[in-house]
């Protein structure tokens, strides 16, 4: 798979307070921020690696913490060297708890603290389009085998969380990916609806793994928002929300001013910013389905999950 793209410089970010690029995929806020902002706080959480760990000083407003990398993936072979797989943003985790531990006097606190705090994750895109070979010059095989293990290492990453005090998951599943503006404008263009089945048969066995999960764990809970389905329902109808275009990226190319790429002035009007990432726009509107709405969120919406006893 090529190179990781970044998002740390202009166009990126040109929406957001001030314009400076902030590692976002986005002209401005993220789902992320969008929840973050539900709950009261300005955006998310600051990103791990520029936090300094938790100390008496620090926790005083303590919002939590960013362990997301763009681009990163389930395998620690996805994008790697340019992102923090999903393994590592765990290992991570394992230390920032470490110190809470050691803060909050205990692992009865600790476990307390943990359990109302929630875990957000949107994780797949990116494994999924090499698994089912985009960018690789032969058709499309069956990827039951890939996605399966996949979804056992999914399975394994969200049990050991669990296994250390988390109970409760924000999980965004994967969207049409075969919509992306990077398939659309590929020459394996026309192999689009296999890479939207590659992302259904992924999202079917989530389902079946966060089921069964709250089936065998204690007081694990959760909310699956359906990215996937209100993506398509978006698609189907994009007048209704105000879009205009839902085919092509707002910036182009790099989405960097020094190499002369163009970004457009009516951003309000797309759903894509770049070849693989929303608008703020798509973002906001996600978000108000998945925090609060009834028809994209399973078994609950995000706002009843964190109203729960964890």
């Amino acid at each position: 798979m090529r190179d990781a793209p970044r998002a740390n410089h202009p166009y990126y970010s040109i929406d957001f307070p001030n314009s400076e690029p902030t590692g976002r995929f986005s002209n401005g806020y993220n789902i992320a921020d969008f929840i973050a902002k539900a709950l009261g706080f300005q955006m998310s959480p600051p990103a791990y690696r520029s936090l300094p760990m938790p100390s008496p000083s620090t926790m005083e407003g303590f919002t939590g913490v960013n362990y997301a990398s763009a681009n990163a993936g389930i395998r620690e072979s996805t994008n790697a060297q340019m992102t923090i797989s999903l393994k590592e943003q765990v290992e991570s985790f394992t230390v920032t708890r470490a110190r809470l531990k050691a803060l909050l006097g205990g692992r009865k606190p600790l476990n307390n603290f943990l359990s109302k705090s929630l875990i957000l994750i949107g994780v797949g895109t990116m494994d999924l389009l090499p698994c089912c070979n985009f960018y690789l010059s032969f058709p499309l095989k069956d990827n039951k085998t890939e996605v399966e293990r996949l979804i056992n290492m999914y399975n394994d990453t969200l049990t050991a969380l669990h296994g250390m005090g988390a109970r409760k998951f924000g999980i965004i599943n994967i969207g049409l990916i075969g919509r992306l503006p990077s398939v659309q404008m590929s020459r394996y263009s026309g192999d689009a609806s296999g890479l939207n089945r590659c992302a259904a048969e992924f999202n079917a066995a989530l389902w079946t793994i966060l089921s069964n999960l709250a089936t065998k764990l204690h007081r694990f809970r959760y909310s699956l928002a359906d990215f996937y389905g209100f993506s398509n329902t978006t698609f189907a109808n994009p007048s209704a929300t105000g879009f205009t275009n839902t085919d092509s990226a707002c910036c182009l190319g790099l989405c960097a001013t020094y190499s002369y790429d163009i970004v457009c002035s009516e951003r309000m009007d797309y759903w894509f910013w770049d070849d693989f990432y929303t608008t703020e726009k798509a973002c906001k509107l996600a978000t108000a389905a998945f925090y609060s709405g009834k028809a994209f969120t399973a078994p609950v919406n995000i706002k009843r999950l964190i109203a729960m006893k964890g």
